[in-house]
């Protein structure tokens, strides 16, 4: 290709290389620019309201089990829920069915900081 250019103007090797490094490297630098200039907020932008630390607001996970339905495997989906504590679920279970959420911290293992991470993810649903 440099040496298509050189057909052209009167460069040599070097000056070409360097030539083709600038263009490049405008080439690069206006892509940058085109996508900076779109995910930069304008003026029209609406404004969406953002809610920090609100008690009042509930989270809810990306997905949401059951423990008194969901299948070992997927309970180990959960934050912190390994194989055996999904097993120990599903052990307890099977004597005992989860009232609400709260009620797995009844599980050996699952104390209130693992309930606090998992609670977005849980739902008990009546039958």
């Amino acid at each position: 290709m440099i040496d298509r250019l050189n057909r052209f103007f009167d460069f040599t090797t070097v000056q070409l290389r360097f030539v083709v490094f600038l263009c490049g490297t405008a080439l690069v630098i206006g892509v940058y620019l085109f996508i900076r200039s779109y995910a930069a907020p304008t003026s029209t932008a609406i404004a969406l309201p953002v809610f920090l630390g609100d008690a009042d607001q509930k989270v809810t996970g990306l997905f949401v089990l059951d423990p008194n339905t969901s299948p070992a495997d997927s309970l180990e989906l959960l934050p912190g829920i390994g194989r055996v504590l999904s097993d120990r679920i599903v052990e307890y279970r099977q004597h005992t069915r989860f009232e609400t959420e709260i009620d797995i911290t009844a599980v050996n293992g699952i104390g209130p900081k693992s309930f606090e991470k998992i609670r977005p993810y849980l739902k008990v649903r009546g039958q």
